[in-house]
This record gives structure tokens, sequence and C-alpha cells, in this order.
């Protein structure tokens, strides 16, 4: 689950989306839900307040390990993966479980992968939403299978989050261990694929958005699903 926010450039605004995230772990805890958290650094002051986004995510982190709820930092634009990655890194070496999403498209992604997989940080893989070095979406297909066949060779859990019909018929190849991967989707997509993997024993979750601020989501959503008309592709049903 992740509250839509927008980039907060003072500390007061980040400090209430602190709050804000607290309120929802505090929620998915009593209401023993099966769901974990994703935060986005840049609601917390990420682009400008970098010294209170770490203090801010240090104790997030710390929150939903005292609640046992699962504590996920998203991805963002370039300007944040050295941030994003790490406050993720910080967390594990805690010793609480953080995992971080990594963007297929950017060139730096299978060094980073290799880095938070030594400091035991999972890994949600996401081909990219924001500006990367790929564009092309053949290569980056390839790119992603490579950087699955990464984690793979680690024997740790991790989460393919994708609706390109193809990659997921090749990783259902792949993977045999279905305890040790997980298929995460966005809410409204590929719901027939959900189900069908459910019903096939496979480990699903989706990706809840919610709240006001949802309209740099709902733009980078359009323009992907703009992008795969234009190749004329589809996302799995």
């Amino acid at each position: 689950m992740d509250i839509l926010g927008r980039y907060n450039q003072d500390e007061e605004k980040a400090r209430q989306s602190r709050d804000a995230y607290v309120e929802l772990a505090s929620e998915i805890e009593r209401r023993r839900l099966k769901a974990s958290m994703a935060v986005k650094p840049s609601t917390l002051g990420g682009t400008v307040g970098r010294q209170y986004t770490k203090t801010f995510v240090r104790s997030l982190c710390e929150r939903t390990a005292d609640l046992g709820v699962g504590f996920e930092l998203d991805m963002e634009g370039q300007r944040m993966v050295d941030l994003t990655l790490q406050m993720a890194e910080d967390c594990a070496a805690s010793g609480m479980k953080v995992t971080v999403a990594l963007q297929a498209y950017l060139n730096r992604t299978p060094q980073d992968l290799e880095r938070m997989l030594d400091a035991g940080v999972r890994i949600r893989l996401v081909k990219g939403a924001y500006a990367g070095d790929i564009r092309d979406f053949t290569i980056i297909a390839e790119v992603y299978k490579d950087l699955i066949e990464m984690i793979i060779s680690r024997d740790v859990p991790f989460c393919v989050a994708t609706h390109d019909p193809d990659i997921l018929d090749w990783v259902q190849q792949r993977m045999h261990d279905r305890e040790i991967m997980e298929l995460s989707f966005l809410k409204g997509l590929s719901d027939d694929t959900k189900d069908h993997m459910v019903s096939d024993g496979w480990r699903v979750s989706e990706y809840v958005p919610f709240g006001s601020n949802r309209e740099g989501y709902e733009s980078r959503r359009k323009a992907y699903l703009r992008t795969l008309d234009e190749l004329g592709r589809v996302p799995a049903p």
C-alpha cells in the first residue's frame, strides 16, 4: 500500500507525510491486513532535506518492524537513487527487513543490485516509470531477465513487478521454487492474470496506491499504457 504524495520541499510537510505513513502502518497492523507499506522518499523531503529524510525513513522502518508490517522504499527519478539505496542499506545494517525497488532501464542497476543483495535488502524489480538510460522496450526486457538471473543465483526471496506477458511466461518457466518469488501487479491491471497465477500456486501481490495527490501516479500510468499501444503491445490480461 502506498500513500500518493507530492515532492515535499519543507520539513513540516515531510513530517506530516511521515505521520501519515505511521498511521497507515498502524492501520495495517490493527486490521490484521496481509499487506506491506511502500514509501516514496520524495514525499519525506528527499529532493531537498536529505538529512531529515534519512531520519524519517529510519523511524518508519523501526516502526513497521515493531508492528510486523513489511516496509519498502519505492524508486523514483535518477537523482533519488543514491539516497534511496543508502537508506535501504542503513535499515538492513541495523537488522531490519527492507525491500527496495530497482529499475531495469538504468545502466547502473546491475551494480546497484549486487550492492543491495550484499546488504541483505530484498529486491522488487521493475522496468521503470520515470526517465531512464535505456529506451528500447526489447532491450529493457532482456536486461530485466538478466537481472532476474542475477537474483536467482543468490537464492534469496525477491519480487518481479511487471505486466509484460512475455516476461511473465518466461519467469514461470525459469523458476521452480514458488515460495522464493513474488509476482507483483498494479491495482486495476492484469486482474485475470493475478487470479490465474494465484490458483496455480504462485505468490501474488497487488500495488495499491491511494490518496488525493494522484496526478503524478496517473500520468506515469497513462504514459506506460500509451507506450504499449504505440508498440502494438498490451499488458497481460
